[in-house]
C-alpha cells in the first residue's frame, strides 16, 4: 500500500519519483510504535522533532488551568506535525494519540533537504500547511456560526473525506475514534446534545456509527445539512471526492 503521506501530497499536485522515493526513505528511517492515549508533545514544552502520522488517529488540544479541554483538531495517517513547530521554542497545544499509532520521525535537516534538492516536494509541502490552516479556519467558523446538527454533520463530512483520500476508507464507511465526550470536546458541545445530535443523523437515514465505524448513507444530505464546501481541503475528485461517493452511496 501507497504510504499515506505520499498519497495526501500527490492530491495538491505532481510528485517526481526521485522526491517520493527520498520522502518515503525519510518517513521510514525511524519509525516508532506509540500507545493509545499518550501524549506525544506537550503544550509548554519543546516542540521536538517533525513526524508524519502513519497509522492511528491523534489529536491537537488546548487545555485550562481548571483541566478543561478543548480539542482543536483530529490527526490522520498522512498529517505531518508540527512543520513549523522550529519557529517556537515551546508548544502552545498538545498532542495525543487516540489509538495505538505508528509515527515518522524525521530528521532535523529533513525541510533544508527539501528545499535545496527537492523543490517539487518542499512546494507540496507548502500545500499542505495551507490545508492543516484552511482546516482550522472552518473549524473556528463552524464554533462560531453553524448550528449544533450543522456542526456535527460538518465535522463527519471531513473526516470521511480526509480518509478516503489517503485510502483510508472503504465504500462508504472508514475508521471513527472520537468518543461522544471527545466530540464534544472538539464541537463545543456537551456530551449529553451530542448523543441527541448523533441519534437524530440516524433516523434520518444519514450516518450509521457503531464499532468505531462511520458508514455515510447519504453523502449528498450530509453535505447539504452541513453547508459544506471541501474546497478547503484541495481532495481531488479521484482521491475520494463527493461525486465518487455518489455511485456508492446507497449500497448498504
Amino acid at each position: 500500500m501507497t504510504s499515506p503521506v505520499t498519497q495526501k501530497l500527490r492530491g495538491f499536485g505532481s510528485l517526481d519519483a526521485r522526491s517520493e522515493a527520498w520522502l518515503l526513505e525519510a518517513v521510514q528511517c525511524d519509525v516508532r510504535s506509540v500507545p493509545p492515549r499518550v501524549d506525544l508533545l506537550r503544550q509548554g514544552e519543546g516542540t521536538g522533532s517533525l513526524h508524519v502520522l502513519l497509522e492511528g488517529w491523534s489529536i491537537r488540544y488546548k487545555t485550562l488551568e481548571d483541566g478543561r479541554r478543548q480539542i482543536l483538531s483530529v490527526l490522520l495517517p498522512g498529517d505531518i506535525f508540527d512543520i513549523n513547530g522550529h519557529l517556537a521554542e515551546s508548544m502552545d497545544h498538545s498532542i495525543a494519540t487516540l489509538t495505538s499509532a505508528s509515527l515518522g520521525v524525521l530528521a532535523d535537516d529533513f525541510l533544508d533537504m527539501a528545499r535545496a534538492r527537492h523543490p517539487d516536494l518542499e512546494k507540496l509541502l507548502w500545500c499542505d500547511m495551507h490545508v492543516s490552516a484552511a482546516i482550522q479556519r472552518d473549524r473556528s467558523t463552524s464554533l462560531g456560526q453553524r448550528t449544533a446538527r450543522e456542526r456535527m454533520a460538518h465535522i463527519l463530512c471531513e473526516l470521511y473525506l480526509r480518509q478516503r483520500s489517503v485510502n483510508r476508507s472503504s465504500g462508504h464507511r472508514c475508521a471513527f475514534h472520537l468518543t461522544q465526550t471527545e466530540l464534544a470536546e472538539l464541537l463545543g458541545m456537551t456530551p449529553v446534545y451530542v448523543n441527541r445530535t448523533l441519534q437524530d443523523l440516524r433516523r434520518e437515514g444519514l450516518i450509521q456509527l457503531e464499532q468505531k465505524c462511520l458508514t455515510v448513507l447519504d453523502f449528498d444530505r450530509l453535505q447539504e445539512l452541513a453547508l459544506f464546501d471541501a474546497g478547503y481541503l484541495r481532495i481531488c475528485e479521484s482521491d475520494g471526492g463527493a461525486d465518487s461517493h455518489r455511485e456508492n452511496a446507497h449500497a448498504v
